[in-house]
């Protein structure tokens, strides 16, 4: 069966043009071929069958939109005797699918797949060129079939390289287009970097417009499908409608500041939610359409809105003398770009796309022409800001010039009135001070027992009731001493009131003398009775202190002029939790009785309440 197919491969490479290929060959860019369009699913059933192949000596295969698949054979001779790699190149990145066939005499046949409608990683060779390697032996030669099958126009160059060469020019290009398209980035970059300072959203379009054709560019260059995209088919088939209808309609609201027109400007103020609504629409709608239509919706669509606003700036620039040349030339270069596309696409034009770099060229200018006119346009705003800024600032100065002297006679009346406010105000502060002096003087008389210096009665009963809610509050012991002088009227009776007044002092001082924290208070409760609040104090302390008190008054003799008179006093004692913060005099009431017990029972004692 092999030899039979071999014979047949053999029998219908006598009919094609051959190419010869010797030692010092480097690359040739035109290939005589032969070609036919045929529906066979494979070589075999092409073989099998009486082909009209047409012969091509020199020329670039272009086809336009054909109904069967196209079948290019080509032959080649190797005249060294060493073996040969060579590259063939499909000088067209966007056939959809290619099918290379290899036959030599000694080996079977080789079959490859290529075409952008296959991953990347199914090439026979990962790059964004259609190449197919072939390896010619020593003094034999090679048949190759290709069966091209592509959505559009057929257009096949060929071209045929040695791989060194080929690298070489590969690099060269590669080279130059990585240039123009770092200038394209960084436009973008410049225009993200004055979006970011002035907040302006005109250079926010920019960025996304310039983005748009940069991808553009590269999806036609065959890059995307290298680095970005070479796994997913699909987008990179419907990459180009999609990028060609965005890269125009983008320009939209871009463009809305240069409309002059009131009525045209009265279209472009449609909301934002309506616009992305209908352009998203139209997105979906052109990528569910058979691919040609999509390709052909897109350019029509694109084609009328660029055409009609080249006519509009147009009509404003000659008519107006508007600030639009620029415009004018943008929509132009995007025409021609857009025309040279669609070029390939209705056979117009032929050969490998990779040569004609006129869609870059247009982009690249275009990309310029917009960065100038932006910039242009931003700088005349801020002059006009300026301007108006120079307008309110002329006519604040004139305004205070009008108010000059009313802020003179303002400022006058002002001095007079603060003056006078300053000497009310000093005379109040004098007034204030005296009755602050006054007010001191009338609390303290308010709180302090007149005769012997220290809290009055009813300072204590204010005092009672805070220290009774502390200690209930804190749960701490509160303890109450009552002390009362013995035999006090005796001594008024026998030396007199004044006698017994500075008795009651002496005893105040002695008590006073032996509280031994800031929060121990000695009250004059009545008469020669006093009272003592010791917060915080448990029952052994209270006792000890009233224990000393009442030793020193023993110990203590009163020198009167005619007289010495030896003083005790008795004392009761009562300490506890605090459990009603209503009812403070229950500590008055039990200390009061422990001290009438010292009474009864001979006085002179410090005596402690027990239940």
């Amino acid at each position: 069966m092999r030899f039979v197919l071999f014979l047949l491969v053999l029998l219908s490479s006598k009919l094609s043009l051959a190419f010869s290929v010797s030692s010092e060959f480097t690359y040739q860019k035109q290939l005589p071929f032969s070609y036919t369009l045929d529906d066979s699913k494979s070589l075999n059933d092409l073989l099998r069958k009486e082909v009209d192949w047409r012969a091509e000596p020199d020329s670039t295969l272009n086809l336009g939109q054909a109904d069967k698949p196209l079948w290019i054979k080509l032959t080649l001779n190797n005249l060294s005797f060493s073996d040969t790699d060579l590259l063939l190149s499909i000088d067209n990145i966007l056939l959809d699918k290619v099918t290379a066939y290899i036959t030599t005499q000694d080996t079977p046949i080789v079959t490859l797949a290529l075409g952008d409608s296959l991953p990347l990683v199914k090439r026979p060779i990962k790059h964004e060129a259609q190449l197919v390697p072939i390896k010619l032996l020593a003094t034999q030669s090679a048949d190759i079939y290709l069966q091209i099958e592509h959505h559009g126009a057929v257009n096949a160059p060929l071209s045929l390289w040695h791989p060194i060469e080929y690298i070489k020019y590969k690099s060269k290009f590669n080279l130059i287009y990585g240039i123009f398209a770092g200038f394209i980035i960084a436009l973008a970059l410049i225009h993200l970097v004055l979006f970011s300072f002035t907040k302006k959203t005109y250079f926010l379009y920019a960025i996304g417009f310039i983005s748009i054709i940069w991808l553009l560019n590269v999806h036609l260059y065959g890059f995307s499908y290298r680095y970005l995209y070479g796994n997913w088919h699909w987008l990179q088939q419907y990459a180009q409608p999609l990028l060609v209808l965005l890269s125009s309609v983008v320009l939209l609201p871009l463009i809305k500041p240069f409309v002059q027109i009131n009525r045209v400007r009265s279209a472009f103020s449609v909301p934002p939610s309506y616009f992305y609504t209908g352009l998203i629409t139209l997105l979906l709608t052109l990528s569910v359409l058979p691919i040609h239509l999509s390709v052909a919706a897109s350019y029509i669509l694109s084609f009328i809105l660029l055409t009609s606003l080249l006519f509009l700036f147009a009509y404003q620039w000659l008519k107006n003398k508007s600030r639009t040349p620029s415009l004018v030339a943008i929509f132009s270069f995007m025409l021609l770009a857009l025309g040279h596309q669609i070029s390939f696409e209705l056979s117009l034009i032929s050969g490998p796309q990779l040569n004609t770099p006129i869609s870059y060229f247009c982009y690249f200018t275009m990309s310029l022409i917009l960065s100038f006119t932006l910039v242009k346009q931003f700088i005349r705003e801020r002059d006009q800001e300026v301007e108006a800024q120079q307008a309110k600032l002329a006519q604040s100065q004139a305004q205070d010039a009008l108010l000059n002297e009313k802020l003179k006679l303002q400022e006058q009346t002002q001095a007079d009135l603060e003056a006078l406010v300053d000497e009310r105000t000093f005379e109040l502060q004098v007034t204030l001070r005296e009755l602050e002096d006054k007010n001191r003087e009338l609390e303290q008389m308010n709180i302090e027992d007149p005769l012997t210096k220290i809290k009055n009665r009813r300072y204590f009963d204010k005092r009672l009731q805070m220290e009774v809610r502390r200690s209930r509050r804190e749960q701490s012991t509160l303890s109450l001493v009552m002390l009362d002088i013995d035999h006090f009227k005796n001594i008024n009776d026998t030396y007199g009131h004044l006698s017994g007044d500075k008795a009651i002092c002496a005893v105040a001082d002695i008590i006073n003398s032996h509280l031994q924290r800031p929060s121990d208070e000695v009250f004059r409760y009545g008469g020669e009775e006093f009272v003592m609040l010791l917060p915080n104090t448990e029952l052994a302390g209270a006792q000890l202190i009233a224990e000393q008190i009442r030793s020193t008054v023993e110990a203590f003799q009163l020198k009167l002029d005619k007289a010495i008179i030896n003083l005790t006093l008795s004392a009761g004692v009562y300490s506890s939790v605090a459990i009603d913060p209503k009812s403070p005099h229950i500590y008055t009431d039990l200390a009061d009785k422990a001290l009438y017990e010292a009474k009864q029972l001979g006085r002179n004692q410090v005596r402690i309440y027990q239940p």
